[in-house]
């Protein structure tokens, strides 16, 4: 007999934990990276990570900045410049000096890809910097500057420095030329940028040896693998930055929120020092996802998931806006939980696409489930027309974020034109504090209840089942 917690992830399905758990809010997420290492490792992770749901380039990177980079005294953290005081989820600009507006820095220009989807609008690689000092970068490499003042410019406080290279810093092979020009975020966010690039060589390894237009042929080889994409001067440099400025918790914080906004995380954020298992000194040691010791006992976690809301998670074949004379209501479920958007009494429109759907003044939008109750919901709002208000039925509402503890809430937005867009929702269940011991048996008498097996495939027919391991009533298991 063992002790078993079992935890639910809502990403599109019920799925049916009954191991250890990852660190930071990642649960099993890494689990089938579990024991590799090296290359076979690196490609492991490229396929929990890629295909990320990204957000529009205009809003939805303007209000995703909302929930990545708001910084605690409520303006938006600015990687280049350590002066400025934005607003989270104002317009973007180019800049006429610092401080005057600020744009979105694609840290691997887009140049370099050719601007195309979904890298284009990759919150966790496209960062709020002010546009001035961008403009300073432009797809310059980052890199090292010389200690020659006189080659050398600075942002305010001399927080970024942008010019020539130091020596010995730039060796790029099978290019015409060195790099004339580097630029040098300053040292508290050389760890932040590094992990960006082992992400976005690992997220993209399938195309990361393309992205060598301009001046990327100094920083990705097109002569390169899959597996070892960046240039080794460009590797061997974001190696350090990441040993010298290691994980915080701001970044963390803001992986967490990456993960609300397009569902999928970055692995070197999640674990310090990951790189040394993938390129470094330590590729050939196998990797374990899991912060537990080992034991049977796994770790209690909260219960918790991120469903994607649109025309495929509620099964409706239309694109936009509801086609005249069609359906008030559609309905959609996950993980044992159902939502609800509906028109109300009194709507007029409802929208939906393989994105987001949007709430209008009346439209209703309800989350209920049977076995568990509601501890947390988080909106990924996308867009916001007419800066439109949540509200619920019960909890308490605090922008896009609700928490109370119930099994059913309705919520609403206020009256007047416009709607908010919403593209996602970050669910957070109640764990059940009486977790007990379950005996392996035979099948019981059959419930009442729908039976899932461990894939999350739901039988209401007894005869459908085949053999193996199925879960009744949240937490009661047994063997056919």
């Amino acid at each position: 007999m063992r002790r078993f917690v079992i935890a639910l992830s809502m990403m599109s399905c019920l799925a049916v934990n009954i191991l250890a758990q990852g660190p930071n809010t990642s649960g099993r997420y890494y689990r089938s990276a579990n024991g590799k290492a090296g290359q076979e490792l690196k490609t492991a992770l490229h396929q929990i990570i890629k295909n990320p749901n990204v957000v529009t380039y205009g809003n939805g990177l303007k209000m995703g900045y909302v929930k990545t980079d708001t910084r605690p005294d409520g303006y938006l953290r600015d990687f280049y410049s350590n002066i400025t005081s934005y607003v989270p989820g104002s317009d973007m600009a180019a800049g006429q000096y610092e401080g005057f507006n600020y744009n979105r820095e694609h840290t691997v220009c887009q140049s370099w890809f050719g601007s195309v989807s979904p890298m284009y609008s990759d919150i966790v690689m496209v960062i709020p910097t002010d546009g001035y000092i961008n403009s300073r970068r432009n797809d310059n490499p980052f890199g090292e500057v010389t200690s020659q003042e006189a080659q050398v410019k600075t942002s305010a406080n001399g927080y970024s420095k942008w010019g020539a290279p130091r020596n010995g810093l730039v060796y790029p092979d099978s290019v015409a030329q060195k790099v004339t020009t580097v630029f040098e975020p300053n040292d508290e966010v050389k760890g932040d940028i590094a992990r960006i690039y082992f992400y976005m060589a690992t997220c993209y390894e399938d195309r990361a040896t393309t992205f060598v237009g301009g001046s990327g042929q100094y920083v990705f080889n097109a002569e390169g693998t899959a597996y070892e994409p960046l240039r080794p001067w460009v590797q061997e440099m974001m190696m350090r930055w990441s040993m010298l400025d290691p994980v915080d918790s701001i970044e963390t914080a803001r992986n967490d929120s990456v993960f609300i906004v397009q569902g999928n995380r970055n692995p070197f954020v999640d674990y310090p020092g990951l790189e040394q298992y993938v390129w470094g000194d330590k590729k050939t040691e196998p990797f374990v996802y899991s912060e537990d010791d080992g034991g049977d006992d796994p770790e209690e976690v909260s219960v918790s998931g991120n469903i994607v809301l649109n025309n495929t998670f509620f099964g409706v074949g239309w694109t936009g806006q509801r086609p005249s004379g069609g359906v008030t209501q559609m309905k959609g479920k996950a993980g044992g939980i159902t939502i609800t958007y509906s028109k109300g009494n009194s709507g007029q429109n409802m929208f939906c696409n393989d994105s987001q759907i949007r709430l209008y003044k009346y439209n209703e939008l309800t989350f209920s489930v049977s076995d568990n109750e509601f501890v947390g919901l988080e909106f990924n709002v996308v867009a916001n027309a007419n800066n439109k208000t949540l509200f619920a039925t019960n909890g308490t509402v605090d922008g896009y974020q609700w928490t109370g503890q119930t099994k059913e809430v309705t919520f609403m937005v206020d009256d007047g034109n416009g709607n908010m867009q919403i593209g996602s929702v970050y669910v957070t269940l109640a764990h059940d504090p009486d977790v007990q011991d379950i005996e392996w048996q035979t099948e019981p008498t059959y419930p009442s209840t729908i039976i899932y097996d461990l894939q999350g495939r739901t039988y209401n027919n007894r005869q459908a089942l085949k053999p193996g391991i199925y879960i009744y009533q949240g937490k009661k298991l047994f063997i056919r």
